[in-house]
């Protein structure tokens, strides 16, 4: 099944409102990145979840530390270094460059990171019981060390590479963002394969 089928599948599994993103880092080292002529570099400064729902929505963006105006996104996505905050969900590689974000069911072979879903309670169930049948353990997840859409499923996600949920910060939901009925879950690459599958079939079970 190539990606773009995928992850339409899980989107319409899911009966998801938005596009599920992708993100994908990009280091100072790697200097022959090809990328799909679909990006485009962000034109002003903004919170990282304002452009995580403009991806949601279809728009395919290039971001770096000039494009952030959250100092804690900058800082949890390793952009710039701080003493002052706790850093256990930090993205702590060297030499990040750029972050990419973009809807991840529109393109067909584009390397990811990670995935971010925009999700309901029913979805988020629907997730977490796939997650556990799969692997046969119960779903811990990490909230409120540092909470936000940077921190607990970009960050957390990609270092701890497992799944996590967040119920985002206040400046998202005080600002519009998202809905007061809006979560974000975010899956590290290696588990989209097999959690997807696991959640289409839980799907078609429960409508069954």
């Amino acid at each position: 099944m190539s990606n773009i089928n995928k992850f339409e599948i899980l989107k319409q599994a899911l009966n998801l409102k938005s596009n599920p993103i992708g993100v994908r880092l990009i280091y100072n080292h790697e200097n022959n990145v090809i990328l799909n002529s679909n990006f485009k570099q962000a034109n002003k400064s903004e919170s990282y979840c304002e452009y995580v729902k403009k991806a949601s929505k279809g728009e395919f963006l290039i971001i770096n530390k000039r494009h952030l105006s959250c100092h804690i996104a900058e800082v949890m996505l390793g952009f710039t270094e701080s003493d002052n905050l706790e850093l256990s969900m930090k993205l702590d590689i060297k030499g990040l460059k750029s972050i990419l974000l973009f809807p991840v069911n529109k393109l067909d072979n584009e390397d990811y990171d990670s995935i971010m879903l925009i999700v309901n309670p029913r979805n988020s169930m629907n997730i977490v019981q796939a997650y556990v049948k799969l692997y046969q353990k119960p779903l811990k997840i990490t909230c409120g060390a540092i909470n936000g859409v940077c921190s607990e499923v970009t960050a957390y996600v990609i270092k701890r590479s497992d799944v996590n949920f967040s119920f985002l910060c206040q400046n998202s939901r005080i600002n519009g963002t998202f809905g007061d009925c809006e979560l974000l879950c975010g899956i590290p690459a290696k588990m989209t394969n097999d959690l997807i599958m696991e959640i289409i079939k839980l799907t078609q079970y429960n409508r069954s």
